[in-house]
């Protein structure tokens, strides 16, 4: 509360000697080394403290989430973050924020699907202007990126027509070709004779 997190560390080291199983001091513990930048740290506090706790689970997972963020690994957030919603399927929090991640994955689809979903659990976000905002552009990608993937169908379909016209004019050029030929016979059984005498000229 006083923002001091380095004294709060000791304390809550100090805490969990005497209480190893009260998960509370390893999500506060966990947001102290948060607010030192210790986030490989915080996140190992945070996953300690889940096995413990018989609530706020969601709460732990939402913050491995907000960590593995700030370490850059947006999978591992998602990750995260879907576990949250597994356990409580309205923790908007871990929703916003998976959406963001889809969003820097570029896996438009989930992330719009996600914003949709948390402007109708939270109508009165603070920020529900800009997410708004965020849903129609992403709405408008989604309508370009099926656009695009007509576009390539059409296109894939006319090569595959043009080829198949070719390939129809070779086999029917192949088959007039074979019509021109004439297969080898006996001729008409006539045996030419061959004497065995030669004519010696002097």
């Amino acid at each position: 509360m006083n923002n001091e997190p380095g004294n709060a560390v000791r304390v809550l080291e100090e805490a969990l000697k005497t209480d190893p199983g009260n998960f509370k001091i390893y999500l506060y513990l966990g947001i102290s080394y948060e607010q030192l930048k210790l986030y490989q740290k915080a996140i190992s506090t945070y996953l300690q403290g889940v096995t413990l706790a018989d609530s706020h689970k969601d709460l732990f997972y939402v913050n491995i989430g907000n960590n593995y963020i700030r370490l850059g690994e947006s999978k591992k957030a998602i990750n995260s973050f879907t576990k949250a919603l597994t356990l409580n399927s309205s923790n908007t929090p871990a929703l916003r924020n998976r959406a963001g991640e889809y969003l820097r994955l570029k896996e438009y689809d989930k992330a719009l699907s996600d914003y949709k979903l948390y402007l109708t659990l939270k109508p009165d976000a603070y920020q529900k202007d800009e997410i708004a905002k965020v849903i129609s552009l992403l709405e408008g990608k989604m309508d370009e990126i099926a656009r695009k993937k007509l576009e390539q169908e059409q296109k894939k379909l006319a090569e595959e027509k043009k080829q198949q016209a070719l390939l129809d004019k070779v086999l029917n050029s192949l088959s007039n070709a074979s019509e021109d030929t004439t297969n080898l016979s006996a001729g008409t059984g006539k045996v030419e004779q061959y004497s065995d005498g030669f004519d010696i000229v002097e």
